[in-house]
This record gives structure tokens, C-alpha cells and sequence, in this order.
């Protein structure tokens, strides 16, 4: 039997994944799931950041050079990206 402390009320429970008390969860996996989703949440509601909001303007841009500017800069990193990704598997490999 496992006996948990309320951190709101400190009443003493004795296997329950919720406070008898004031109702608040006690259960550590009741309470990261709460903080996960609360965590997801403010992620979503996160506005974008600047290196975003630029990236998008100039993908989107009325002239022709920036919109070109844009794709060489994006395929440069998705070379160096792909590169990491392979030298990293050509590690991974190496140990067998």
C-alpha cells in the first residue's frame, strides 16, 4: 500500500490517484501527464519566432531572387542536415 502527501492540502491518501480532500491528483504519473499536456499547450499557443516569421515572408516574397535566395539557402541546409544524418549512421554502424 503505497501512501501518498497531498502537496496542496497535505492530507495523507492511501493509493488513490486523486486527494480525498481537495480532489487535486497525487498520482506521479497522473501528475506528468497533466504537466505534459500543459507544457503541449503552451507550445501551441507559442507565437512563431522570428528566423520563422522571416523564412516564411521570403518563401512567400513577390520577387523572384528572394524566393530563389530562399530555396538555395533551405537546400544548403537540408544538405548539411542530410550529411549529419549520414555520417552519424556510418558511427552507428561502425560499432557493429
Amino acid at each position: 500500500m503505497i501512501e501518498r502527501k497531498c502537496l496542496s492540502c497535505s492530507t495523507w491518501n492511501k493509493d488513490e490517484d486523486h486527494c480525498t480532500n481537495c480532489g487535486n491528483p497525487i498520482s506521479p504519473t497522473l501528475i506528468a501527464k497533466i504537466e505534459t499536456q500543459r507544457k503541449q499547450k503552451e507550445e501551441a499557443n507559442k507565437p512563431p519566432g522570428k528566423l520563422q516569421v522571416l523564412a516564411d515572408h521570403m518563401k512567400n516574397h513577390k520577387y523572384f531572387v528572394m524566393r530563389a535566395i530562399y530555396r538555395i539557402g533551405y537546400s544548403i541546409g537540408m544538405l548539411f542536415a542530410a550529411l549529419g544524418a549520414f555520417f552519424a549512421w556510418m558511427v552507428a554502424m561502425a560499432n557493429g
